[in-house]
């Protein structure tokens, strides 16, 4: 399975569209980590076939989708949030506690633009870093297990 993870798109379409037209006929789902809800909007009124999965940013301020949200796809639980409410700028320990409380086996978070991948204790963690500046992650899940991608365009 191929899971592409984004995050604060902030306005950057030309971006987005080209990492959706990249993947879209690879990628069995699409997870957007929020900052700006309008602009994945876009993407479905042009690729409304896309599965995925969404979470509200700061940016978000009237956003009908949660901060957070744990999911299962692939055999695997995915716990996802933008970060702020983790305040993911100060660390990450918060966030990969909530996580590892759910009983997640993958943490995704953005909202410091900045990419990261780490791997603690049975946790595998990803901030796909940000789509406004040609950031973006992908995540394959095969039986042989978990592998996180950083891309950029």
């Amino acid at each position: 399975m191929r899971i592409v993870v984004l995050s604060d798109s902030h306005k950057a379409m030309g971006n987005l569209f080209k990492i959706i037209e990249t993947h879209k006929d690879t990628a069995d789902l699409f997870i957007f980590l929020g900052d700006i809800d309008d602009d994945f909007d876009d993407i479905l009124s042009v690729y409304p076939m896309l599965k995925y999965q969404r979470v509200a940013g700061n940016n978000d301020w009237n956003s009908i989708f949660p901060t957070e949200k744990l999911i299962e796809t692939g055999g695997k639980r995915i716990f996802m949030a933008h970060g702020h409410t983790y305040r993911v700028k100060f660390g990450y320990d918060d966030i990969i506690n909530e996580a590892k409380t759910t009983g997640a086996d993958i943490c995704l978070f953005g909202h410091t633009h900045f990419q990261y991948t780490n791997y603690d204790n049975g946790l595998y963690i990803m901030n796909p870093g940000a789509v406004c500046s040609g950031e973006y992650g992908m995540i394959d899940i095969t039986k042989a297990g978990i592998m996180l991608i950083p891309a950029s365009l």
